[in-house]
């Protein structure tokens, strides 16, 4: 993935030697203005990490049918039972403990509670595999639930010069994770039922979302002047550590 960004890096260069041309080489570089162009790209916001690309700060769960969602949640049970959703265990926990999600005998079916409804207001809906064309949307359904966001925290250090005839700016910065509201209520727990990779029956908060939350991580952004002043370039990112 990486290799990739560098590669349309390296074709950012290339195509903006005309566009930058022309633009002042001394415009000065704002900082202040840099930070919240990170904290406010796409880039920034986004928190999947890793070769599996593994969204570290939202946990997905399904709902609908049970004979459809089933292996979704990790079980293998015909019909559904409180214990079918401890193969995720933070779905369980807002089963059990938050009341988000309830069960129908017939027909057999895991929907939203009303609780469950008026909290989803700040999930994010995504359409489940298979299912982005159904008009309108069924009962099958994939919501993914914030429980952290990534903080920006301070610029550290800027790289200016020049590269293939552009005024580049490379700038470093640390963050940190930040829970939601729901997070916190969640990482309260030292452990929760978990029928997953887990050992004992039991998993941390903290081993299933891979979220360290005493670690000031560090990054790095690019920007590229133009006649109009200095923009971010999103696909030139790279985390540090």
């Amino acid at each position: 993935m990486r290799t990739n960004a560098k590669r349309i890096c390296s074709v950012l260069f290339s195509t903006l030697f005309a566009l930058s041309g022309s633009a002042r080489a001394q415009q000065e570089f704002d900082r202040e203005k840099a930070a919240k162009a990170i904290a406010d790209s796409e880039m920034f916001k986004d928190c999947h990490k890793g070769i599996n690309n593994f969204d570290a700060c939202n946990c997905t769960i399904y709902i609908g049918p049970w004979n459809l969602i089933a292996s979704y949640w990790g079980s293998t049970t015909v019909h559904p039972q409180s214990d079918s959703l401890k193969g995720n265990p933070v779905g369980y926990w807002l089963y059990k403990e938050k009341g988000y999600l309830q069960f129908s005998s017939s027909p057999e079916i895991l929907t939203l509670s009303e609780k469950g409804r008026t909290a989803s207001k700040g999930w994010n809906h995504v359409a489940a595999p298979g299912r982005e064309a159904d008009t309108p949307p069924t009962a099958f359904q994939r919501w993914d639930v914030p429980l952290a966001t990534k903080k920006f925290v301070a610029i550290t250090g800027v790289v200016q010069g020049p590269r293939m005839g552009v005024q580049f700016a490379e700038v470093h910065y640390r963050w940190v994770y930040s829970l939601t509201p729901l997070g916190t209520e969640l990482f309260k727990n030292e452990r929760i039922p978990s029928t997953g990779r887990n050992i004992g029956g039991w998993i941390a908060p903290t081993e299933l979302a891979g979220i360290d939350l005493n670690k000031t991580y560090e990054s790095k952004a690019t920007f590229i002047l133009h006649n109009d002043g200095w923009r971010l370039q999103e696909d030139c990112r790279g985390d540090i550590s």
